[in-house]
């Protein structure tokens, strides 16, 4: 029998996963106006944004967003709205990686694993939005979800191969 036990950190970070979860399901709850920027506020506190991202041209969903067609505010909106998407999966991707990544004998597993309930937890996700007014669900969200996530499991995954390799070069060679 395994006597395996998760260290402090490791409930931390999955308390975190955990946390990004709640967080996501009570933003899909809310409708669309509930959670719509009003112009004045991009402009005064999300300003800098739009003079960053002004001249970007973004294709999502079969359109092209951008200041002409969206407006200022409107593609300020766009672009936070989708960075929300893929950071709040990013963070998940990320605390449940570090949280798991002990659990999984076959190394391979753990990443896929996470990515895997990413992947679901964001489907999920576009279906309680189909569930809750004035939202539309978007294949396009569930696959910005899952990149997120992808992309914090990739970079934990090279971090810990990198540290790896530096403690194995470090220690003395005993043969």
């Amino acid at each position: 029998m395994n006597n395996f036990k998760f260290s402090k950190r490791e409930k931390i970070y999955l308390l975190l996963a955990l946390a990004v979860l709640v967080m996501l399901f009570i933003s899909s709850s809310m409708t669309y106006h509930e959670q719509k920027m009003k112009a004045g506020f991009i402009h005064t506190y999300l300003g800098w944004l739009e003079d960053l991202i002004h001249r970007l041209n973004i294709y999502y969903g079969g359109v092209w967003h951008n200041v002409k067609t969206d407006g200022a505010a409107g593609f300020t909106q766009f672009v936070v709205r989708k960075l929300a998407h893929f950071t709040s999966y990013f963070f998940y991707g990320l605390f449940a990686y570090l949280g798991l990544r002990r659990v999984f004998v076959i190394k391979w597993t753990g990443p896929f694993f996470v990515w895997s309930s990413a992947f679901a937890f964001a489907a999920m996700d576009e279906f309680h939005q189909f569930l809750t007014g004035d939202r539309t669900p978007s294949v396009h969200d569930v696959m910005l979800d899952a990149s997120g996530a992808l992309l914090a499991i990739v970079l934990a995954v090279i971090f810990y191969q990198v540290k790896q390799g530096r403690e194995q070069k470090s220690r003395p060679f005993r043969g």
